[in-house]
């Protein structure tokens, strides 16, 4: 009963077939009014619309796909629930013959394919002649895989019966046995006569041991979809770049997703969504996105995050980092597009730094000194001693704002843990540059000019101008103690940021009062300063 359906069906599609014709635009303004245009009975001024000049690498491009049929409007009705369009997109290499020709594609590289119902129609418009069936589908873009020279990209698109249609007919056909066929043999049969199965009912088709050839993929080859594609391949270029770096912490690794905006665009960006996913990690946003932000060509913002592999965590160092980037753009030529960046890379967790350890330097009153400091070191940095005289050590924390404000003041936590067994007294003394004398700043010229005679006379390299510091600081030398073995104290250094940009606050030297030795800390937390306007 079920299989007469599946039969007019092809037929109902094969009487929509003749004369049919698939077409497929990308203008300029997705919110065109094609069904308006056809209403006039003007169709022709659809192929004089300006389209889009080129596409963009992971953008959303919004399709028109228009389906042109001598059939009934109501014919094409009924039969859209049971149809389904397959649209695909191809990269080509345009490459030009010369000055003033035209560009010919070579070679065909697939991209992607999308299919959709038939029934999500935008509008379906019936003229005396022809019924147009109206589709507007967004198909996202990849980027190319191959090395184009000048990559391109053109759509096709197919509309045939569903495979979910007539796998419907097909599984409601099981239940009915085919007409006017026999049914098959029972190669059992001769046993019925034995007197020891005369109570048994044996059988066995003649199906399950007859060799059968495999079904072929092509079963419904009879039924020939419609075919169309886009006029044109449309020049395809990167509209964002963006990479990924890792820099390694104590027990963690910082990633750094940099997203610059291409300069052969002209418009406007703004990008309203960049996440960064690891899966079994912890991730913390460093530096987030704080609503859209807008900009423009050559301009590029780099995105902080901390990842954080769980220490109970059984999966492996190596992870997969998913990277997802929604922006928007709008062009100068009327165009708004949408664009939707995913891509993966890989990390590895356990590449972390080492905590930064420090030693004291030996007493001031000795003939030299001797320091070790670490690189890289996270924020809030610690800073603990050896052993030396068989104690646990002491612990430095220092923390600072991540931001702060030009010509503000802001404040850097000190933390001092005594984990020793006896009293210590320390004090926290700053190391900067010194400040670029009045003269410099009055007469920069005059000053060079002196400095290069004077190591010419003297037959030396010329004097190097001393710089202004990042910070200006603005307490006197700290006095921590006596601190009792156990004790924790916690005070504040003040400063004054002077620029914008990363600070750098300099060295805290760290004297011991008791032994007179001494640790200097480099690797202080980093401040970013902001107009403070």
């Amino acid at each position: 009963m079920a299989a007469p359906e599946e039969s007019n069906i092809k037929t109902q599609f094969a009487t929509i077939s003749k004369g049919a014709h698939l077409n497929v635009l990308l203008p300029r303004t997705p919110a065109l009014d094609v069904s308006g245009i056809y209403r006039d009975g003007s169709p022709e001024d659809l192929t004089r619309l300006p389209s889009r000049r080129n596409l963009f690498c992971d953008e959303k491009a919004p399709l028109i796909v228009i389906l042109r049929t001598s059939a009934s409007e109501e014919d094409i009705r009924t039969l859209l629930s049971s149809l389904e369009i397959v649209l695909a997109a191809h990269a080509t290499d345009a490459v030009p013959h010369g000055s003033g020709k035209a560009a010919s594609a070579s070679g065909k590289h697939d991209l992607t394919s999308k299919a959709i119902s038939a029934s999500d129609v935008a509008d379906v418009v019936s003229t005396e002649d022809h019924t147009y069936v109206i589709w507007k589908p967004v198909l996202q873009l990849s980027r190319p895989r191959a090395k184009l020279q000048r990559p391109a990209i053109y759509f096709t698109a197919h509309l045939t019966i569903s495979n979910d249609a007539l796998n419907t007919l097909r599984q409601r056909s099981r239940d009915y046995l085919k007409s006017f066929e026999p049914l098959p043999a029972n190669v059992l049969e001769p046993l019925r006569f034995d007197p020891a199965l005369w109570d048994s009912n044996i059988y066995l088709s003649e199906t399950r041991i007859t060799k059968v050839a495999p079904a072929t993929g092509r079963a419904d080859s009879d039924v020939k979809p419609i075919c169309g594609a886009s006029k044109r391949a449309f020049p395809v270029v990167p509209a964002l770049f963006t990479k990924i770096r890792y820099s390694a912490l104590p027990d963690a690794v910082v990633a750094s997703l940099h997203i610059e905006v291409s300069q052969l665009v002209t418009g406007s960006f703004k990008v309203h969504r960049a996440s960064v996913e690891v899966p079994n990690a912890k991730i913390e946003e460093l530096c987030p996105l704080e609503g859209p932000r807008e900009m423009r060509a050559g301009d590029e913002m780099v995105l902080l995050y901390r990842l954080t592999r769980p220490v109970n965590s059984a999966t492996a160092n190596s992870s997969s980092v998913a990277v997802d980037i929604q922006a928007t753009v709008s062009l100068d030529q009327s165009s708004h597009v949408e664009l939707d960046i995913n891509w993966q890379a890989k990390v590895d967790l356990s590449q972390t730094a080492a905590k930064p350890m420090y030693k004291w330097s030996r007493p001031l009153s000795g003939s030299s000194q001797q320091r070790v400091s670490l690189p890289d070191v996270e924020r809030p940095t610690s800073v603990s001693d050896g052993s030396q005289y068989g104690e646990v050590g002491i612990t430095f924390n220092f923390t600072a704002p991540p931001k702060a404000r030009q010509n503000h003041v802001f404040v850097l936590d000190v933390q001092c843990i005594n984990r020793s067994k006896r009293p210590r007294r320390f004090a926290l003394v700053l190391l900067q540059p010194k400040r670029i004398i009045m003269a410099a700043k009055r007469d920069s010229s005059s000053l060079t000019e002196n400095t290069s005679l004077i190591a010419g006379i003297f037959n030396a390299p010329p004097l190097e101008q001393q710089q202004t510091p990042d910070v200006l600081d603005l307490n006197p030398d700290v006095r921590i103690g006596p601190l009792r073995p156990g004790d924790c104290f916690e005070t504040q250094m003040k400063f004054r940021a002077l620029r914008t940009g990363v600070l750098d606050l300099g060295v805290v030297r760290i004297v011991d009062l008791d032994t007179r030795q001494t640790v200097d800390v480099r690797e202080l937390p980093d401040v970013i300063a902001t107009d403070g306007e």
